[in-house]
């Protein structure tokens, strides 16, 4: 059973939409960036549809490609791919980007800005020997972040593209003018699903180690609160926020190196079902820090199956 505490919205009733323009679909006014991120969920999909689906659409559709790719939710001029280094990923190398605070209206504008003096304050105070429990939490969440940036440059993508509200997977565009990717140069676990190739979603769903997770993500559509998810994952520079977030200890495309809070898999729990790698994975670096491993079973209920 869904519910709040799972993370997990319930579905609003909507007026079924046949054209981009639908009024409930409209981006003009709406500043809250949850319901940004769901609208433009609905856009990037109906364009999928549209692009598999031609005809149904030739007579509604400019017939300029780049005004098509525009109206589609994205400008695949616009998409960055980045050539796949060697197998050896340690060697992996991104930049921070200059971001344009128009086109990101999850993270503050000074985000990056933020994690540079965040990280120096953190360096600070492992020196004195006296780390701060928030600083501690922040941390981990800036460990997420990193490890995101890696595994999306890893796959191909740019960490600009990965980081834009409007950004669709490069594994779910197919057409001529699409994005290429190597798939023989991605690790194993990262190599994109069925689901990841054929359901558009924002790519900030590839980046975990864990294919029946990211299946779990997408297939939630409009019921995942996305919000909430990166908040919880990666929100830094909020010390409120809870401790149910991911811990990340080495290589991000290794699932060994992911471990679940137990305040996240009690309230994100529903989308590890199927996940067993990442319930011993965490249960492992917990007993290497002599902590009792956690009861599944008491943590998750019903989400077990």
């Amino acid at each position: 059973m869904l519910n709040a505490e799972s993370g997990i919205k319930r579905r609003h009733h909507v007026r079924h939409a046949t054209t981009a323009d639908a009024p409930e679909d409209d981006l003009l006014g709406v500043t809250d960036p949850v319901l940004r991120r769901r609208v433009q969920n609905r856009l990037n999909q109906r364009a999928y549809r549209q692009r598999q689906n031609p005809r149904s659409t030739k007579d509604r559709l400019p017939s300029n490609r780049k005004t098509i790719r525009a109206a589609a939710g994205h400008d695949e001029s616009r998409v960055q791919t980045l050539p796949h280094r060697s197998s050896d990923h340690n060697s992996i190398f991104y930049n921070l980007p200059e971001v344009d605070p128009t086109r990101y209206t999850y993270a503050p504008p000074n985000f990056h800005t933020l994690m540079v003096e965040f990280e120096k304050r953190a360096r600070a105070a492992h020196a004195m020997g006296s780390p701060r429990t928030d600083l501690l939490l922040s941390l981990s969440r800036l460990n997420v972040i990193r490890a995101a940036y890696q595994n999306a440059v890893i796959a191909g993508m740019t960490v600009d593209w990965m980081c834009r509200d409007d950004a669709v997977s490069i594994f779910s565009m197919n057409g001529p003018h699409s994005p290429q990717y190597t798939l023989s140069a991605i690790p194993e676990r990262l190599r994109p699903t069925p689901v990841q190739r054929t359901v558009p979603h924002h790519p900030w769903l590839d980046i975990f180690p864990f294919e029946q997770m990211r299946d779990n993500l997408i297939r939630a559509g409009d019921l995942l609160d996305g919000h909430g998810f990166c908040h919880d994952l990666t929100a830094f520079w909020d010390t409120r926020s809870s401790s149910a977030t991911l811990l990340v200890w080495g290589d991000p495309w290794d699932p060994s190196n992911w471990e679940v809070t137990e305040e996240f898999a009690r309230k994100w729990g529903y989308f590890l079902r199927g996940c067993p790698d990442i319930l011993v994975s965490t249960n492992k670096w917990r007993a290497q820090r002599d902590e009792k491993p956690l009861a599944w079973r008491r943590v998750f209920g019903d989400y077990l199956g």
